[in-house]
């Protein structure tokens, strides 16, 4: 079931701003994947999380976020435009459950 909460309260649509992208420093793909830009952002063996419980490299983060998204989506039925409630201590795993969402 797709979850339409934002959509059903948008405006109607002649209320709505006209959004134009015709400048080249604002162009977007259709798609795009901000944690994996975030990810790919890094060397994979650079220490991306340092804290009182450990430490973890972008090549570690990016494939424990990977396993998650995968259980969403996978296991979950988890699709575009689904809220997702995060709640937990700021950490390495929410970090990495933020990432998977």
């Amino acid at each position: 079931m797709r979850d339409r909460f934002v959509e059903d309260r948008l405006p109607p649509p002649d209320q709505l701003p006209e959004f134009r992208f015709d400048l080249p420093e604002v162009r977007y793909p259709d798609r795009l994947n901000a944690a994996a830009e975030l990810l790919k952002g890094g060397t994979p063996g650079a220490l991306a999380i340092v804290n009182d419980h450990g430490r973890w490299t972008y090549a570690d983060l990016d494939a424990f976020s990977g396993r998650i998204a995968r259980l969403l989506v996978e296991e979950e039925g988890l699709v575009p435009g689904n809220r997702v409630l995060l709640r937990g201590p700021n950490g390495y795993t929410m970090f990495a459950v933020w990432l998977g969402c």
